[in-house]
């Protein structure tokens, strides 16, 4: 869900060594981290929660416990953005909501349709729409204050004659008049992104020489200025690009305007996360996370016996300390499921999740003592936690007659480690967001005797299956103003559960906070004490 000082390079150099692993003729690559990394830590430092709550208990009942949590924000200094748009979904027809509870809504001319995003939904914008956000105080760019500007995008359009898209801008360019403004636009030319800014007396287009083209493809773009260091740093796909002089793009009355720059700048493609900071950020909170380099770099390949599909899922691997001379079950492990915006085979994105897994990870990381195993779904077009057909919009699901393949492997590979006598077999968890909630929901459902505890997020769940799910512990989270994953999909499962005599069940859901609920929930007090807590 989504902080933050200096660069984070991750640089990672393949060294494939071939593992056997036991059950179906399965076998593992194992890529090590580069040694060479500067800012490889041996152990990863807890992240500053995204977002503070306050728990208010609504409902205690000797079957399971319910609360509501209304998202409170904070001070800045705590990482806060000033403004977060997920571009998830519309309300009013026209308007994005501001997440960062600041009031800084983004508003539509034209109504951009819905499509798949980097992380959930992302506005696709057709050349004549463009999005924009009201200036306000909070939004100080001169010399002397520093801030970010993160977004994340995809092109889908062509370019023509001298015409340059833009993406974002703070200000606008009307004509030849010179306004400050700052803003990223892509270049006609080479059709690489460039940062552009001006002051009252100067402008500054830089390029990304070492970028690739745009293309149909995701890109993160950032903008940081750090006042104190007198600097303006531009990031492109968490790749440091160049530095400047920090510089008086103040502007105000202008808007933040979001694919149009006032010219003839018109961008086709899609918007995703928006995050605006009035602090310097810290890639490592916004870009590939620190304890990346504390993880394994896998793969895992797999033939279900059942259909015969084959799967190579990338996976991500912690062992604490101690773990290869231990002789004995002793360390819990957590499967951790993915969402849908992070198919891929990079074997990153899966524990990146803007402002989400990297709250749970960190924080599992930092204890230390716990196993983690993180893959990835890598072919958006079948090889999904779910069939396609069970996701989104969607309260109570039945399970088909087999698993998919990926959900398939992942279970498969999670009980090869245990099956390597050191994971503790009554201390087995699982945890995922979104797609990867549905999936939390479906492999608990059809192992139900593996796992000690769950933590689904912004899921549906099988209510079928409530009786085999009465005695296991599961702390379920969304967001009660979801219009992507109905909040039915976790009540329907409270209800049953109860039903069926639960006693271990706990649902906490987030009044006004729609499908982007993992800032919050990775972020409750005790949440990873809980877990851990848990044994069968």
């Amino acid at each position: 869900m989504k902080k933050i000082i200096a660069l984070i390079l991750v640089t990672v150099m393949l060294a494939f060594a071939v593992v056997s692993c036991t059950g179906g003729g399965n076998k593992e690559t194992t890529t090590t981290p580069d040694s060479s990394n500067e800012t490889t830590t041996t152990k990863a430092e807890t992240t500053t929660s995204a977002a503070t709550t306050t728990t208010t208990t609504t409902e205690t009942t000797t079957s399971a416990e319910t609360t509501t949590n209304t998202p409170v924000i904070v001070d800045p200094t705590e990482k806060n953005p000033i403004a977060h748009i997920t571009f998830d979904e519309l309300s009013d027809g026209l308007v994005f909501r501001d997440d960062s509870g600041n009031g800084h809504n983004a508003v539509a001319n034209k109504a951009p349709e819905l499509v798949e995003g980097r992380y959930g939904k992302a506005a696709f914008l057709t050349g004549g729409q463009h999005i924009e956000i009201a200036d306000s105080d909070d939004f100080k760019f001169s010399k002397n204050d520093s801030f970010t500007i993160d977004i994340w995008f995809k092109w889908s359009g062509s370019f023509s004659g001298g015409n340059w898209p833009c993406v974002i801008q703070k200000g606008l360019v009307q004509s030849k008049d010179l306004y400050k403004y700052i803003g990223f636009w892509i270049n006609s030319s080479d059709k690489k992104l460039n940062l552009g800014i001006t002051s009252s007396t100067s402008s500054n287009y830089s390029n990304n020489p070492a970028g690739e083209a745009v293309g149909t493809t995701w890109h993160h773009a950032v903008a940081v200025q750090d006042a104190e260091a007198g600097t303006l740093t531009y990031y492109c796909d968490d790749k440091f690009v160049l530095r400047l002089p920090a510089i008086d793009a103040s502007s105000k009355g202008c808007p933040f305007t979001i694919g149009y720059n006032g010219a003839d700048g018109q961008f086709v493609g899609a918007v995703d996360e928006l995050n605006i900071y009035n602090y310097a950020v810290d890639m490592s909170d916004i870009g590939i996370p620190k304890f990346v380099d504390d993880m394994l770099s896998k793969t895992y390949e797999y033939t279900s016996k059942t259909t015969g599909k084959s799967v190579t899922l990338p996976y991500r691997l912690y062992l604490p300390e101690g773990y290869d001379s231990a002789n004995s079950a002793q360390y819990p492990v957590l499967l951790f499921l993915h969402g849908y915006g992070e198919i891929g085979n990079n074997n990153t994105n899966q524990i990146r999740v803007l402002g989400g897994a990297n709250l749970l990870l960190d924080k599992l990381l930092a204890d230390g003592g716990c196993v983690i195993i993180a893959p990835q779904c890598n072919d958006p077009a079948e090889y999904n936690w779910v069939p396609l057909n069970h996701v989104w919009n969607t309260g109570s699901r039945t399970l088909t007659e087999n698993p998919t393949v990926s959900l398939e492997a992942a279970t498969q590979l999670l009980k090869d480690y245990i099956n390597e006598g050191k994971i503790d077999k009554n201390r087995v968890y699982v945890s995922g967001i979104s797609m990867g909630g549905y999936g939390t929901w479906e492999i608990i459902a059809r192992n139900p005797e593996l796992f000690a505890a769950a933590v689904p997020l912004c899921g549906a769940g099988i209510p079928s299956k409530a009786a085999e799910l009465k005695d296991m512990a599961i702390w379920a989270f969304h967001g009660e103003a979801d219009y992507t994953v109905p909040v039915s999909g976790t009540r329907d499962m409270e209800n049953a559960i109860k039903a069926a005599g639960g006693t271990k069940f706990k649902a906490t859901y987030y009044p006004g906070v729609g499908h982007n609920v993992w800032p919050y929930a990775y972020a409750e007090a005790g949440l990873v004490d809980w877990l851990l807590a848990q044994s069968k």
